[in-house]
């Protein structure tokens, strides 16, 4: 049975010759019979961004090692050959074999090609191969990177170089452009698709040469994709044609010489295949020979019995026929059986493949967490030393200190400066100044004697000031910010009411049950006048009890009343950025606009909100409360602690000289 190859590779443009030339050297030498170019994408060079290379390697960097991948052989080839002579410095990173003879062939020295092979690495044929290699030849974050890629897929190799801490830069050398394959092209596929091999090196060329073959024929792509055997070099490859229904998936490994391989052991397993099937019919014609024999001969001796003749004749051909049926019901299982071991094989191998790259990740894992561990051990070590010293520095500031360190008097007068220029914090600052004085208690010295003097009178100043605790204020306005929601107003149906209508006319309604008891005490005697009076005050309660339902509100301006949901709705959003610019206001002291917002926010609050609820209530006195901050003060600067600092280290940094 002879082959049709069917190559699917990208094509290049003219004037690459390298991989071509390679690979027509390579098809003419296999003899694998028939040939089909089918390139699905066309390749097309990006010159703008490869002139990038260039400067790019002669940039400064202060990186000890130089190194350019190739994610193909055809981002290779575009890029070596629009480079030219190969920098003797850089190394070159390819994904495997087939790339690393390409660049070879392009000039690059041997010594500085990096790539997975399989055989003395055993190294995986891919990006996962090529990033443990580069972990092995280089160090952590000693390599300046460029990755020459196409414009899709390979987004992971990039980050795994980045968490190698290397820098990393990423440039996309060609783009691709689809071909529309011809009429009589695709023709030619399905006429040979019980004999077509497919070599397919992407996904997306197969998903590509899919689309343009179901748009040609449905019918015939579905005999395409139970009959055709599809080559593919990857896992992911694999996955995807078989998603697609392609019935017949096999997975080599790289390179046109794994092609190779294959359909010399395709071609060894059908000419068996043929032999056997011509093999088994070559003992059929014995007995028919005897059958025509025997009449002859029983036709001389026996002129009688013609009938036995027929008879055996007739036995012979039927014994003919049942042994070829047998031979080709024995072929038809040989092949299902051969078909199924195929199968499974190939499942096999399939799920071998899994489980190496399983392997490797599992490999991966563990070297990745024994590298953690290691640094962790290592930072733990590191962090015993520190205390270790840290502990031996105190212990000796501790044994020989006699005198006060000036430089936590110098860093608590900086705390004060922060909290009094800052923040407004009046008490933080005299807390801060306290602290200082007190450790400048029994010091002997004239420089830290006026340095005590200075702080005095600047904590006097101070202790002088107003203090207002704005961050409490801050606070509480804040409080009042997030409970704006919750605020009733006028126009909703909680608001607390002035009176009922049974309230206003309830003197009324008293005069009438007075001047109907005080006939009814009078006239006791009379059982019916009593009777009356009975019914009469039950009346009334119970027209006093209807008069309650009616509430009355009290309002200055009525269109308060009549506020929609929506209007409600920014009316309360108004009232909370009226409030969040007085909290602004208030931590950054600006008094003007403070008391702006907070008339602002009053009148919202006295307009549209019920005054004689406890929650607006509540909000009222904290407005009032932020209004009376002073925020246009004059803060001291202390000029005469500085002064006397500065002295002070003066005199420190002369006794140690």
């Amino acid at each position: 049975m002879t082959h049709t190859l069917v190559v699917c590779k990208p094509k290049l443009p003219d004037q690459y010759l390298t991989q071509r030339v390679d690979l027509k050297r390579q098809l003419d030498q296999m003899h694998a019979g028939h040939v089909m170019y089918f390139p699905v994408f066309e390749l097309v060079p990006d010159l703008a961004a490869m002139l990038t290379i260039r400067p790019w390697l002669d940039a400064a960097t202060e990186k000890s090692n130089h190194l350019i991948v190739f994610v193909s052989p055809s981002v290779l080839e575009i890029a070596v050959t629009n480079l030219g002579q190969w920098p003797a410095h850089v190394y070159c990173g390819v994904m495997g074999r087939q790339s690393a003879k390409l660049a070879m062939d392009l000039g690059i020295p041997k010594d500085k090609i990096i790539a997975p092979t399989g055989e003395n690495d055993h190294e995986t044929e891919d990006s996962d191969g090529l990033a443990r290699l580069l972990a092995t030849h280089f160090e952590a974050g000693s390599c300046r990177v460029m990755v020459c890629k196409g414009p899709r897929g390979r987004v992971e190799f990039p980050k795994k170089l980045e968490e190698m801490q290397h820098d990393v830069t990423v440039l996309e050398c060609y783009d691709r452009k689809v071909i529309e394959q011809s009429n009589a092209q695709c023709e030619a596929l399905f006429a040979r698709a019980a004999k077509a091999v497919l070599w397919i090196t992407s996904s997306e060329t197969i998903e590509a040469l899919d689309s343009q073959l179901a748009r040609k024929s449905e019918s015939q792509l579905k005999v395409l994709k139970e009959t055709a055997t599809v080559l593919t070099t990857h896992p992911r490859i694999t996955a995807k044609c078989r998603e697609l229904g392609y019935a017949h998936v096999v997975q080599i490994a790289t390179g046109i010489q794994s092609v190779n391989s294959w359909l010399k052991s395709n071609k060894k397993s059908m000419e068996n295949n043929n032999q056997t099937n011509s093999a088994t019919p070559a003992v059929n014609p014995q007995p028919v020979v005897t059958s025509q024999s025997r009449p002859a001969s029983a036709s001389a001796s026996q002129p009688n019995g013609q009938w036995l003749g027929k008879a055996a004749f007739f036995i012979s051909v039927l014994s003919f026929v049942l042994i070829l049926l047998i031979a080709f019901a024995g072929k038809n299982q040989i092949e299902k059986t051969r078909m199924a071991f195929g199968e499974r094989i190939q499942k096999e191998s399939t799920t071998l493949d899994l489980v190496k790259e399983e392997i490797s990740k599992s490999s991966d894992l563990a070297k990745d967490l024994k590298t953690r561990f290691d640094l962790l051990e290592l930072a733990q070590k590191e962090e015993a030393s520190q205390r270790a010293s840290l502990e031996e520095v105190y212990n000796s500031l501790l044994a020989s200190r006699t005198e006060v360190s000036l430089s936590e008097v110098e860093q608590l007068i900086s705390i004060a400066k922060r909290q009094l220029y800052l923040l407004g914090n009046v008490k933080g600052a005299s807390i801060a100044l306290s602290q200082a004085i007190d450790l400048l208690e029994g010091t002997e010295k004239p420089s830290l004697l006026n340095l005590r003097t200075a702080l005095e009178k600047d904590l006097t100043e101070i202790k002088a000031l107003p203090s207002d605790d704005l961050l409490r204020l801050a606070i509480s306005l804040d409080s009042v910010v997030n409970s704006v929601e919750s605020l009733p107003m006028l126009s909703s149906a909680q608001a607390t009411t002035d009176q009922t209508l049974a309230q206003l006319t309830e003197e009324e309604a008293s005069e009438v049950v007075a001047d109907t008891q005080a006939p009814a005490a009078n006239e006791q005697a009379q059982g019916f006048e009593k009777a009356w009076a009975s019914i009469n005050k039950v009346a009334q309660t119970v027209w006093y009890d209807i008069k309650s339902l009616i509430e009355v509100t009290k309002v200055d301006s009525p269109e308060v009343l009549m506020l929609s949901s929506r209007q409600e709705t920014d009316l309360r959003n108004t009232l909370r950025l009226s409030l969040l610019n007085a909290r602004i206001s208030l931590l950054s002291r600006q008094a003007t606009l403070l008391k702006s917002d907070l008339e602002r926010s009053g009148n919202l609050l006295n307009t549209y909100f019920d005054s004689k609820s406890i929650q607006v209530q509540r909000a009222q006195t904290v407005l009032a409360e932020i209004g009376e901050v002073q925020l246009d003060l004059v803060l001291p600067e202390l000029q005469a602690t500085s002064a006397a600092l500065r002295l002070a280290v003066a005199g420190q940094q002369g006794e140690r000289q």
